[in-house]
């Protein structure tokens, strides 16, 4: 009796070839300008191994950086829940999360400039949905409290500050000569006013 053997897995090395040829290709261009089969040649994987293993280009972008969005967002969360308020717990997470993306400008830009939109809300395994619940979660404390504006839902006033966020990180990296400090003082300058009861 033979066994057919699937041929089409990926060897760790080549997985972090396909990671590394991921991010060089989509730091450097458009989600809709690149295709499976660039990125594929690049890596030397063939298209079946990717949509076997991925099965579609945005879970294989996803797939790519979802290591580094997991780490940055525990390193992150553990520092906020520290803080002692609400606007501080959001404030210090805001300091890990700009500083990370600041120093990792390919990771921004798959992040800000490819990955879909509807992952920002819709996607469950999506590592930003874990950060809209905290968010969320962290705001509606600080409202029972006081301390925080009431008149919007945690729910809203927590989607208003991540797409804030989000535009401005954006904005730096689609502006020539942006400035990464002027750029977080203001994110945490508005977020501040925003949160104020």
């Amino acid at each position: 009796m033979t066994v057919d053997v699937d041929r089409r897995t990926i060897k760790p090395e080549a997985l972090e070839t396909l990671r590394r040829t991921i991010l060089e290709i989509f730091s450097s261009g458009m989600y809709q300008d690149v295709g499976i089969r660039q990125i594929c040649q690049q890596a030397r994987v063939s298209p079946q191994t990717v949509y076997k293993y991925f099965g579609n280009k945005e879970e294989m972008l996803y797939a790519c950086i979802k290591g580094d969005l997991e780490n940055l967002y525990a390193e992150a969360m553990q520092a906020a829940r520290a803080a002692d308020n609400t606007v501080d717990k959001c404030l210090v997470f805001l300091d890990i999360w700009c500083e990370f993306y600041f120093a990792n400008p390919s990771i921004a830009r798959i992040v800000f400039l490819n990955i879909p939109q509807a992952y920002w809300l819709g996607q469950t395994q999506f590592t930003h949905v874990a950060l809209h619940d905290e968010t969320t979660r962290t705001i509606a404390h600080g409202q029972s409290e006081g301390l925080v504006w009431d008149e919007t839902s945690a729910e809203l006033l927590g989607q208003a500050i991540m797409g804030m966020a989000h535009r401005l990180l954006t904005r730096w990296l689609m502006t020539d000569n942006a400035d990464s400090a002027e750029t977080k003082q203001a994110l945490a300058k508005s977020i501040r006013k925003l949160l104020q009861p």
